[in-house]
C-alpha cells in the first residue's frame, strides 16, 4: 500500500486524499492546526515552517499549503519557509518520496496585459507576493528526489463563491477592466495532481488551469443570468489579464472533469 503524505490538509488536499484512498493507498496528513477527527485519514499537527518535516515513509508528498494573513511575512511563512525546512528534513530521512508535488500559483507569471501564458512563457515582473512564490519553487527545484510544482489558476467549486458574489454585487453603471480571468474546479486540481503522481516522469512545472479562458464579464453575466439579474451590458472590449494555456497538462493525456468555468460544479 503506498503512502501519501498531504501537507496542508485544506478542500484541495483533502479531495487529494479521497482520491488516493479510493485506489487502495493510505494518507497521513499535516497541518498547522488542530486534528480534524472527522477526517478519514490519519493526521498530526506541526508547524511545517518551523518544525523539522518528520521522516514518515511516504511514497508520494502533495505539498498544499495557504496564508492564514494576506501579507508578505503571511506568505513567508505559508509557503518559502515550509520548502526551506522540508529541505533541510529530507537530508535526514531514511528514504525519499519517488514524487514530490508543491502547489503554487500562475501568479508567478506578473502578466497582466491580455497574452497567452503557457508553460514555457518567461517570468515577467510578478508582485512581491508571486516573487515570494517563485523562492518557494526555487527551493523545491532543491530538494532531492523528483519534484515538480503545479501554478494554479482561480480556484472555484463548493464553498469558493467569492467570484459569484462580486458578480452579483457589481454596480452596472462602475464595472470594473473586462480582463481575461482564468479558473480551475476545485476536483480538477486535485484529478490533475492525482494524474501528475502516475506519470512516469515530471516536467519542471505544470500550469494548472482549465483550458478555456474567459472573459472576467462575461463570467459575471453568466451567474447574473443563473439568479435571474439583469446582464451587464453593453460589454466593454477585453483588456489585460492573461489567457492561460495547460499546454504540458494536456499533453500528458489529463481529461477536465469541468473543461471551462461554465460547467457546473458551483
Amino acid at each position: 500500500m503506498s503512502l501519501l503524505v498531504c501537507a496542508g490538509v485544506g478542500s484541495l488536499n483533502r479531495r487529494v486524499a479521497g482520491l488516493w484512498q479510493a485506489h487502495q493507498g493510505e494518507v497521513i496528513g499535516l497541518r498547522r492546526g488542530a486534528v480534524d477527527p472527522d477526517l478519514a485519514f490519519a493526521q498530526q499537527s506541526l508547524d511545517l515552517s518551523q518544525a523539522a518535516w518528520p521522516d514518515l515513509g511516504a511514497d508520494v508528498l502533495v505539498v498544499a499549503l495557504s496564508a492564514h494573513e494576506r501579507t508578505e511575512a503571511g506568505y513567508r511563512a505559508a509557503y518559502q519557509l515550509p520548502l526551506l525546512r522540508l529541505a533541510e528534513s529530507m537530508a535526514g530521512w531514511h528514504a525519499l518520496p519517488s514524487k514530490v508535488i508543491v502547489v503554487s500559483s500562475t501568479r508567478v507569471f506578473g502578466i497582466d496585459d491580455g497574452r497567452r501564458v503557457d508553460d514555457d512563457t518567461p517570468i515577467d515582473s510578478p508582485d512581491r507576493f508571486g516573487e515570494i512564490l517563485l523562492a518557494m519553487e526555487s527551493s523545491v527545484r532543491q530538494l532531492p528526489c523528483p519534484s515538480t510544482v503545479v501554478r494554479l489558476s482561480g480556484i472555484y467549486g463548493p464553498g469558493r463563491d467569492w467570484l459569484k458574489r462580486t458578480a452579483l454585487a457589481v454596480d452596472p453603471n462602475h464595472l470594473p477592466a473586462n480582463k481575461w480571468t482564468n479558473r480551475i474546479h476545485v476536483d480538477d486540481a486535485a484529478g490533475a495532481i492525482i494524474h501528475l503522481l502516475a506519470q512516469e516522469q515530471l516536467a519542471e512545472s505544470y500550469v494548472v488551469s482549465d483550458p478555456e479562458p474567459i472573459p472576467l464579464l462575461q463570467m459575471y453575466n453568466f451567474f447574473r443570468q443563473r439568479e435571474g439579474m439583469p446582464l451587464l451590458h453593453p460589454m466593454p472590449a477585453v483588456q489585460g489579464g492573461k489567457c492561460l494555456i495547460p499546454t504540458r497538462l494536456q499533453a500528458s493525456g489529463y481529461q477536465w472533469i469541468y473543461p471551462n468555468a461554465f460547467s457546473g460544479g458551483y
